[in-house]
C-alpha cells in the first residue's frame, strides 16, 4: 500500500508528464528511500520543480 503521494509541478511550465504533456504529475511512493531519492532528484531538475508530498498512510 502506498504511503505518500509525490507531486511535482514545473515552475517553468516544462513538460513533466511525458504521456499527457502536463506540467504537473503525481506518483504513489511506497518506501522512504524512494521518496528521499525523488525529492533529491527534483531539487536538481532543470525544470525548477515544486514538490508536494502528501502522507496517505
Amino acid at each position: 500500500m502506498p504511503t505518500w503521494i509525490f507531486t511535482v509541478t514545473s515552475r517553468t511550465g516544462a513538460k513533466v508528464n511525458q504521456i499527457t504533456g502536463a506540467s504537473s504529475d503525481s506518483i504513489a511512493v511506497y518506501d522512504e528511500d524512494d521518496l528521499e531519492q525523488r525529492i533529491a532528484a527534483a531539487k536538481t531538475d532543470p525544470r525548477q520543480l515544486d514538490v508536494h508530498v502528501q502522507k496517505i498512510a
